[in-house]
Formats: structure tokens, sequence, C-alpha cells
């Protein structure tokens, strides 16, 4: 039982600190209207969506743990896709 706690506080320091990060990449957007920092934010809030989806499709939606570990997969990866493409997708 507190093993499922030691998880859910885990997953709360994500999500903040994964808010933290889009915040910070869309305030430096609105000051640069740089675009590459648009999709800085949105690999972070890609990232930070699947470890949230992740939780919600196994606690409250009952789906399996691989179905959830595909999901949040996927999720990171389109992440860090975008993280990739604001590095080097613009010039």
């Amino acid at each position: 039982m507190q093993d499922i706690f030691v998880l859910r506080f885990l997953k709360l320091i994500i999500v903040l600190l994964g808010t933290v990060l889009v915040y910070l990449a869309i305030k430096g957007y609105r000051k640069t209207r740089r675009k590459d920092m648009i999709f800085l934010a949105l690999g972070f809030a890609l990232i930070t969506a699947g470890s949230v989806a992740a939780g919600v499709l196994f606690e409250f939606i009952g789906f399996q743990l691989v179905d959830v570990d595909i999901v949040e997969a996927v999720m990171v990866i389109l992440g860090f896709a975008c993280l990739v493409y604001s590095i080097f997708g613009f010039d």
C-alpha cells in the first residue's frame, strides 16, 4: 500500500516540474517570439501529459499495465521528437 503513495508522489513531482518547464518555455516564447520555444514547450507538455495519462488510464479507467505503458511511451516519444525538433529544426 505504501508503494502506491510513493508512485503518486513521484507522479505529482513529474507534473509540477513539467508544468514549470512548460511555463518557462512559453514565457521564453513570449519574450523572443522564436518558434523553437513553442516546440520546446510542446515537448515538455507531451512528456508530462504522458505520465498523467498513464496514471489516469490505469487507476480510473482500468487499462492494463501494458496498454498504459504503450500510451505513455508514445507520448514520451512524441515529446522527445518535439524537443529534438526545437533544437535542430530551426536555423
